[in-house]
């Protein structure tokens, strides 16, 4: 009777989590064969410069050779991608993995969780 019931209430939980997601309008979402910025990278593409670029300066890779190709390039898809599709949900999260990036690059601090949350509020404010 107890397994029953956690299983019901683990189901309950699981669809709670997943109406807003199934509900979400959309029209607000980048289509995943659309391709942003001068390189014509698509949301995978631009999420995997980014990573790639990490990877390279977590192995010792050059700084300078990161910020002017892959995290530029990146940074200029996701400029074209928050104008084209402005309430996608999901660039705050691409936003936040290149700003993480630029850090590592420039040797900064990593930013708190808080502090990475009050950056993010601010630059989308009413998401």
């Amino acid at each position: 009777m107890k397994l029953t019931s956690r299983l019901v209430s683990m189901a309950a939980f699981s669809l709670a989590l997943a109406a807003p997601a199934a509900a979400q309008d959309r029209s607000q979402l980048a289509p995943a064969d659309a391709y942003f910025g001068r390189f014509q990278l698509s949301v995978l593409g631009i999420a995997n410069a980014i990573r790639d670029a990490e990877a390279k300066l977590d192995a010792g890779g050059d700084a300078s050779a990161a910020i002017e190709g892959p995290l530029a390039f990146a940074s200029d898809a996701i400029a074209d991608w928050e104008a084209r599709y402005p309430h996608d949900p999901w660039i705050a999260k691409d936003r936040l993995a290149l700003d993480h990036a630029y850090r590592k690059a420039r040797g900064e601090k990593e930013m708190t969780a808080w502090e990475r949350f009050a950056a993010l509020r601010a630059g989308y404010p009413a998401r």
